[in-house]
């Protein structure tokens, strides 16, 4: 896991990342922190790249990605931040060495069989009982739930309406061609091999069931977050725009910009601070209350006034049948939303405007201490209690400013500087 953030006013972008990265394998998981997440996107222009989640891009390195990328750039612009990004999709899918027709079925492969072990993995937790004594019925009774759950899946994911871009003209049947060998090895090596025999039919909803879950925007499944931000040359306020970004399928790249995540400084809005990833530590700050323990005050709250109502009816007993009735029937839902958007109220009107108002008049020296401090903070919290140090390790941090351009005002380096001028005098060459 990790945490970024970045931290805009009209002056300046501040970008910060810690160095922590999570690696899983069959004895565990390990933490190491010397990843870079925060990159110049050009050598000349004032745009950066940040990342999050995964480090990979179907098994190539986005650190090597952004650098070929940024060589092959050169001081080529564009009059806007969004334009630097759709260069940079259209760089990932010119680029078919990252994306060979193998790894896309390799991944589709993976991508499918993820979803179908998520889905055992419920089934056999809360089931137990079947699990532990095996017959030929309980077997039905498992593969009778295993079937309800896709229906689930496909009721649930077949509503979404918003897709990756790529894939709003995909057909479910030009997703059946390609993806039928895939399904039958996925059958072979996940369920007959354990002697298990899926109907023709149930194999046909988990291809569908897998289908819309691939068209739609998700943050379930593994993918990496992309952070552009900076300043066309026809921007005098800095952007901020995340994309979620996973596999490749079919030829057809699957990513979407996270809309509701982007920054963009106008006359209109003079700051804003946007974290990304492990964000409990940062929306504390900005908001003045854990969201964890946020959402034990509304849960306390709805269940306290279930129990209210239960007290009323309890005590008035079996003398008013039809009141009784109607107090059952009480939607709370409605009283509950609106306790919720009045707290929400005074957040924004004692936390999130104030510190926006106070970020907004902030020098590049303080935007870039306190994008620091946040990441440090995130750190510290994991730190000093019980949970998974996945926040840790050196803090880079660099501002980007319409003047200046992309200026590191902190960065490990994994050589010694004095060593190595080579590097600096080469930095800059195209």
């Amino acid at each position: 896991m990790t945490a970024v953030v970045g931290i805009l006013n009209k002056h300046a972008i501040a970008i910060a990342a810690d160095s922590a990265v999570t690696i899983g394998g069959n004895g565990g998981k390990k933490i190491f922190n010397k990843a870079n997440k925060v990159f110049s996107l050009s050598k000349q222009h004032p745009v950066g790249i940040m990342i999050y989640n995964s480090a990979s891009f179907m098994t190539t390195p986005w650190e090597t990605i952004i650098k070929v990328y940024r060589k092959q750039l050169g001081s080529t612009s564009f009059p806007t931040l969004k334009e630097y990004k759709q260069n940079f999709i259209t760089f990932l899918r010119a680029k078919s060495f990252y994306t060979d027709t193998v790894m896309q079925t390799v991944f589709l492969e993976n991508f499918a069989t993820d979803i179908l072990n998520s889905v055992i993995y419920d089934i056999t937790s809360q089931n137990k009982g079947l699990i532990e004594n095996p017959s030929a019925e309980s077997r039905a009774q498992l593969l009778a739930i295993f079937e309800e759950q896709i229906d689930n899946l496909i009721i649930t994911w077949g509503s979404h309406t918003e897709f990756c871009p790529e894939f709003e003209d995909y057909t479910i049947e030009l997703f059946t061609t390609y993806s039928n060998e895939i399904f039958d090895r996925i059958n072979q090596t996940r369920f007959a091999a354990n002697g298990i025999v899926i109907s023709a039919g149930l194999l046909v909803k988990i291809k569908q069931a897998v289908y819309y879950i691939i068209r739609a925007k998700e943050e379930l499944s593994n993918f990496t977050g992309l952070i552009f931000t900076g300043f066309g040359e026809d921007e005098i306020y800095p952007q901020l725009i995340p994309i979620n970004i996973s596999i490749v399928i079919d030829n057809r790249l699957r990513f979407y910009v996270n809309e509701s995540r982007a920054a963009s400084i106008s006359n209109h809005n003079n700051g804003a601070v946007c974290p990304f990833a492990q964000t409990d530590v940062i929306d504390t700050i900005l908001t003045g209350i854990d969201p964890s323990l946020d959402n034990i005050y509304l849960n306390n709250f709805d269940a306290l006034f279930k129990k209210y109502n239960q007290a009323i009816i309890d005590s008035i007993g079996d003398t008013n049948p039809l009141l009784i009735d109607q107090i059952q029937n009480l939607d709370t839902t409605i009283i509950v939303n609106e306790f919720s958007a009045l707290n929400q109220q005074i957040k924004q009107e004692n936390h999130i405007i104030p510190l926006m108002n106070a970020v907004s008049n902030l020098a590049k020296e303080d935007l870039s201490e306190m994008a620091e401090s946040l990441i440090y903070l995130t750190y510290l919290k994991r730190r000093i209690t019980f949970a998974e140090e996945s926040v840790g390790g050196p803090v880079d941090v660099a501002v980007i400013s319409k003047g200046d351009g992309f200026v590191w005002i902190k960065r490990k380096h994994y050589f010694r500087p004095e060593l190595n001028q080579h590097f600096f005098d080469n930095y800059f060459k195209i």
